[in-house]
C-alpha cells in the first residue's frame, strides 16, 4: 500500500530522542485532518531516527496491526454521539506508564483534555511540552448539538456568550502551563494572542503526504453522468460544522440552473450525511450530487487528480488539510474567507478565489456560485490557477523545512522548560489530572446527547501509522505499553 522507509541519515544522539505524540486516536477509524496530522509526524520523526511513542484513548476495537510500534493506551470513555471517538482517562496504572517511557519531549497532538497528560508529565517528570492547536471552539460545540437543537439561536447563544469562552479559558489554561503552542496560521497565532496565551507560539503549517498524492491516480472513479470539465469535489468530514449545507444551496440556487453540466461530488462521511443527502434531493439536486463515502487516504488522490474544482465553505478549521492536498494535485479552490486556516493556503486570484462569508449571507452566496460558474465555464483561468495552485501548494508543504520548524520549537520548548518554575507542592502536581478527569467526565455525558450515529459506513480502512517499517525498524520498535 506505500513505498517502504527510505531512512534519513539522522545526527549523533540529541536531546529529543524519544518523541511522545499525544493524540485523540491511537486507532485511525475514519478520515480526520489533525490525525493525519500526527501520523505524518510520527513517520517523518521515525525516518529520522527518533524514536516515536504514541499516547492516547484505548479503543477496545482496535487490532494489533492497526496500532503502532510504540504506544501506552489509556482507559477511555466512548462518544456515542461519534462511534470511534474515545476520551481518555486516567488511572494509576497507565500514569506508571507514562513515566516509565522516558520521553525526552512531548507532542500534544489533541483537541481533548489529553493535554493534561502533558502538562502532568511536565510538572512532575520535567518533560518539555509542546500542545498544538487542533480545533476552533466556536465551532466545536455544534458537532455535540442534536439535530433538534441545532436551529435553536437561545441554544447557540448560550453555547457563544457562555460555553465557548469558558472552553476557550480554559484552553489558555493548559497552553500557559506548557512550554510552546503551535497553531497553524498567523491569524489563529493573533487568535490565542489575544485571548491571553503568554507562552511562545510557533506557526506551522501543516504538511502533507506528497508521496501518496503523486503516485498514479488510476482510474477514474466518477460516475458516467458527471462530465469531465464540470466536476465540482468537496472532501471533508460530512457534519454541520463543515458548512456543507450552505455548499448544497449555493450549487442548487447558483451553479447548477446556470451550468447543466455541472455536477457536485461530496467525498466523505460524518453523521449528517444523511440529512446533506435529503438537502440536495429537496432542492432539486439529488441526481446531480454525488455521496460516494469516505475512502483511505491513498485512495482520495483518484478523486482529486479527475476532479476539476475544488470547493470549501468550512469556517471551522484550524488549518484545512485538503485545500493543500487539493491544490498539491493542481485543483483550484473556491473558498471563504475564514481568516484563519484556510485563508492561509490560498493567494486570492493568483492560485485560487478566497471570498467573504459575510455579513450578507445571500449575496455573498450568490457571488461564491458566479466564481464557480466562471471557472466551469473558462478553462483557460482555471488552468492558470491549477499551475500556480500546485506550484505554492509543495513549496508551503516541504516536509523537511515542517519538521526543521518542530526541531526549532523543541530546542525552545527545552529553555522554556529549564527557566519556568516547577510546582512542587501536592495540589499543583496533581490538580491537571483532577481536571483531565472531570472535564472528559462532563464533555462525554454531553456526548450522549446526541443521538449515535454510523461513520465510514463503508467500512473502508484508513492506513496504519508506519509506511511499511524496515525490519530493523521491527525488531527496534517494541511496545511501550
Amino acid at each position: 500500500m506505500f513505498e517502504t522507509v527510505t531512512r534519513v541519515r539522522a545526527p549523533e544522539r540529541r536531546p529529543f530522542q524519544h518523541i511522545a505524540i499525544l493524540s485523540d486516536y491511537v486507532r485511525v477509524p475514519y478520515a480526520t485532518g489533525s490525525t493525519f496530522a500526527a501520523q505524518l509526524l510520527h513517520q517523518e520523526f521515525r525516518r529520522r531516527d527518533h524514536d516515536v511513542t504514541l499516547v492516547g484513548p484505548r479503543d477496545p476495537n482496535a487490532r494489533p496491526n492497526e496500532l503502532p510500534a510504540r504506544h501506552v493506551l489509556l482507559p477511555s470513555i466512548p462518544m456515542r454521539a461519534q462511534p470511534g471517538f474515545f476520551l481518555p482517562v486516567p488511572n494509576r496504572r497507565s500514569l506508571r506508564r507514562l513515566v516509565d517511557a522516558q520521553f525526552d519531549v512531548m507532542i500534544g497532538q489533541s483537541g481533548s483534555d489529553l493535554l493534561d497528560a502533558g502538562v502532568w508529565l511536565r510538572a512532575t517528570q520535567n518533560v518539555p511540552l509542546l500542545t498544538v492547536n487542533t480545533t476552533l471552539l466556536s465551532r466545536l460545540y455544534d458537532t455535540l448539538l442534536p439535530e433538534s437543537w441545532a436551529g435553536n439561536e437561545a441554544v447557540h447563544r448560550l453555547c457563544a456568550n457562555t460555553l465557548v469562552p469558558m472552553a476557550e479559558q480554559f484552553s489558555v489554561q493548559i497552553y500557559n502551563q506548557s512550554d510552546g503552542l503551535v497553531v497553524l496560521s498567523e491569524g489563529l497565532e493573533t487568535y490565542w494572542r489575544n485571548l491571553g496565551v503568554t507562552v511562545p507560539i510557533h506557526v506551522i503549517p501543516r504538511t502533507i503526504n506528497t508521496r501518496v498524492l503523486d503516485a498514479d491516480p488510476g482510474p477514474d472513479p466518477y460516475p458516467a453522468w458527471a462530465k469531465k470539465g464540470f466536476r465540482i469535489l468537496v472532501l471533508c468530514r460530512l457534519v454541520r460544522e463543515k458548512n456543507i449545507s450552505r455548499l448544497i444551496d449555493i450549487f442548487a440556487k447558483h451553479v447548477a440552473p446556470h451550468v447543466p453540466e455541472a455536477s457536485l461530488t461530496l467525498v466523505g462521511d460524518g453523521a449528517d450525511m444523511e440529512t446533506f443527502q435529503d438537502r440536495a434531493a429537496r432542492l432539486g439536486v439529488g441526481d446531480r450530487s454525488f455521496f460516494p463515502g469516505e475512502f483511505p487516504v491513498h485512495e482520495v488522490r483518484s478523486w482529486y487528480h479527475h476532479a476539476d474544482l475544488f470547493t470549501y465553505g468550512s469556517l471551522s478549521e484550524t488549518y484545512g488539510q485538503v485545500i493543500s492536498e487539493a491544490m498539491s494535485c493542481g485543483l483550484p479552490v473556491v473558498a471563504f474567507d475564514d481568516e484563519a486556516g484556510v485563508a492561509q493556503q490560498i493567494q486570492h486570484g493568483v492560485d485560487g478565489l478566497l471570498l467573504p462569508p459575510g455579513p450578507d449571507v445571500p449575496a455573498c452566496n450568490a457571488r461564491f456560485g458566479s466564481e464557480v460558474v466562471s471557472l466551469l465555464r473558462g478553462p483557460t483561468r482555471r488552468n492558470r490557477l491549477a499551475q500556480a495552485a500546485r506550484s505554492s501548494a509543495l513549496a508551503r508543504t516541504d516536509r523537511q523545512a515542517h519538521i526543521d520548524r518542530y526541531y526549532r520549537a523543541f530546542e525552545q520548548a527545552r529553555r522554556h522548560r529549564a527557566l519556568s518554575k516547577p510546582d512542587l507542592s501536592t495540589l499543583g502536581r496533581w490538580k491537571p489530572i483532577v481536571r483531565w478527569t472531570a472535564l472528559h467526565a462532563f464533555v462525554g455525558s454531553m456526548g450522549q446527547v446526541r443521538p449515535p450515529s454510523a461513520l465510514n459506513k463503508h467500512g473502508r480502512q484508513q492506513p496504519a501509522w508506519t509506511e511499511a517499517p524496515t525490519e530493523a525498524q521491527r525488531r527496534s520498535d517494541g511496545e511501550a505499553a
